[in-house]
């Protein structure tokens, strides 16, 4: 068992491979959500770092977006694509490095918790479409990023997952209450932590925490409803299923805060597997 004496920081200070973002994308992320932001600032961050200018010119130019034309440089992008678009394409390229590597604590193989995340990404943001609480964008990022915490947890389940497991169904215990029954602490909480660490806009250290239990947040989160929602489908649907996919709570009051209902599930749902085939076939563009 893992010492119950150590703090969520510890596991932050003391995991070798922990999740980062370039500098330059955590610029694009809080640039973004400034009222004096512009193309040529969004731009100008992007800029500072080569390679991810290279990977999100690849994006934009991808045959998803159909674009009558080649874009040369990022600030045509924004411009053409718009800030939060880009922004979006940024994290995509970011983030695909390490969310693409195997966890094993939590039985995910190669690509497995990028495929979850871009999928709840994708639900989340067509979610929001349909009932506009939030911004749909702002969606799309915190569903990219929910599940960060477990980059950082995995090294120190690996040997524990199968007892984990056994616990968990003895005691009825969905696997983020084993995560805190374990360690005192779940994937959710070192997620939000980090991101609290890379000073990342409140709205999605909030929505990180509260993925698993929207109904804990003591304001209402129509985000972390969203993403909430968005991995509960993508769960259900058996995208980037771990160890711990079928040991999940849905909260059905995320529904009611969002005013979606069973019944708009099915064209959410449907929604949801278009797009995310369009988003993987630009991906593939990408990755080819």
């Amino acid at each position: 068992m893992i010492s119950s004496t150590l703090k969520l920081e510890d596991i932050v200070r003391k995991t070798s491979d922990l999740p980062t973002l370039p500098k330059a994308a955590l610029n694009v992320i809080r640039e973004t959500e400034s009222p004096t932001s512009s193309a040529a600032t969004v731009a100008h961050h992007i800029g500072m770092d080569q390679a991810l200018t290279a990977r999100v010119l690849r994006l934009a130019n991808s045959a998803y977006f159909g674009l009558a034309r080649q874009v040369g440089d990022i600030q045509e992008s924004v411009v053409i694509l718009g800030m939060r678009n880009v922004r979006n394409l940024a994290i995509v390229a970011s983030t695909f490095p390490w969310m693409s590597k195997p966890l094993k604590g939590y039985r995910l193989g190669p690509r497995q918790m990028w495929t979850h995340s871009f999928c709840v990404a994708v639900a989340a943001k067509e979610l929001a479409l349909k009932t506009r609480k939030a911004d749909p964008d702002l969606a799309f990022t915190a569903g990219l990023l929910h599940n960060i915490g477990k980059v950082a947890l995995s090294v120190w389940l690996e040997n524990k997952i199968e007892a984990m497991m056994n616990v968990a169904v003895r005691e009825n215990l969905t696997f983020d209450q084993m995560e805190r029954k374990l360690l005192g602490f779940s994937h959710a909480e070192v997620g939000a932590y980090l991101a609290d660490q890379w000073s990342l806009p409140k709205v999605f250290v909030e929505a990180i925490l509260y993925h698993h239990s929207p109904n804990e947040s003591p304001q209402p989160n129509p985000v972390a409803d969203y993403v909430h929602i968005g991995d509960y489908i993508t769960m259900s649907v058996g995208l980037g299923l771990g160890a711990d996919g079928l040991r999940y709570e849905f909260y059905p009051e995320a529904l009611e805060r969002v005013a979606i209902d069973h019944a708009d599930i099915d064209e959410v749902l449907d929604s949801f597997l278009e797009a995310q085939e369009s988003y993987e076939r630009m991906f593939d563009d990408f990755t080819s």
